[in-house]
């Protein structure tokens, strides 16, 4: 299942929507995660407090990634509206009056 499918289920966004109201142990887990995010820890660096541009970039995949995965938790519980089919264009010019 996709993102998009999750989120154009019947029931799936608002059943997660209520989880992550009311369920306390999950609104926890997700505040421990949150505080425990990459970006808020410094990188350790060599002897000289240096820090590679490879570790770097490392560093910085990991903090987004970290963050897509939180933020994805958040988007399951917003419905996508269903996409609605308009039909072929026609590519008739509009008439305003």
């Amino acid at each position: 299942m996709t993102i998009d499918e999750f989120r154009v289920h019947d029931t799936f966004p608002s059943r997660w929507a209520n989880e992550l109201a009311n369920n306390e142990i999950l609104r926890i887990v997700l505040a421990v995660m949150e505080d425990n995010h990459p970006a808020r820890f410094s990188i350790i660096g060599d002897k000289d407090d240096d820090v590679s541009p490879t570790r770097a970039a490392i560093e910085l995949g990991l903090t987004r990634g970290y963050s897509k995965y939180g933020d994805t938790l958040h988007l399951l519980a917003r419905r996508r509206p269903k996409a609605v089919d308009i039909g072929e264009p026609t590519y008739a010019r509009e008439v305003k009056e």
